[in-house]
């Protein structure tokens, strides 16, 4: 069997996986921003507009991804860190948990998307 021929499926499945996992964590994270925005208090916290904002770049880093996995995964990893270690910091109780639902799934689609680009563009190499 060809290397390349499995590698390229391989990155075409971790594309996909990535996908649905990026798709879906950063369209409950801005379903809830929304809800918050609208039906939420008039009054927005510092914490709460840097929680605004790291939600916006995870989900247009998860947008870039669906086109440039390089460059969106790139950036769905280091927004995770950061949403991460926030949720860490500001999290009151149960720390680990606060983290596992905010930056571990887009830390998921991020390692996929940069490892499906890695083994798309190994196949390319001759």
């Amino acid at each position: 069997m060809d290397v390349n021929h499995n590698g390229g499926r391989m990155a075409k499945w971790e594309r996909r996986i990535a996908r649905g996992i990026g798709t879906l964590a950063g369209a409950y994270w801005a379903f809830i921003l929304l809800i918050q925005a609208i039906w939420g208090d008039t009054t927005v916290s510092s914490e709460g507009m840097i929680l605004a904002g790291l939600i916006i770049i995870m989900v247009i880093g998860v947008v870039i991804a669906w086109h440039w996995e390089g460059l969106g995964g790139i950036i769905v990893v280091i927004g995770s860190i950061a949403l991460g270690t926030f949720a860490y910091i500001t999290a009151g109780h149960n720390k680990l948990f606060a983290v596992s639902v905010t930056g571990l799934p887009f830390l998921v689609a991020g390692i996929l998307f940069l490892t499906s680009y890695w083994k798309k563009e190994k196949s390319r190499i001759p």
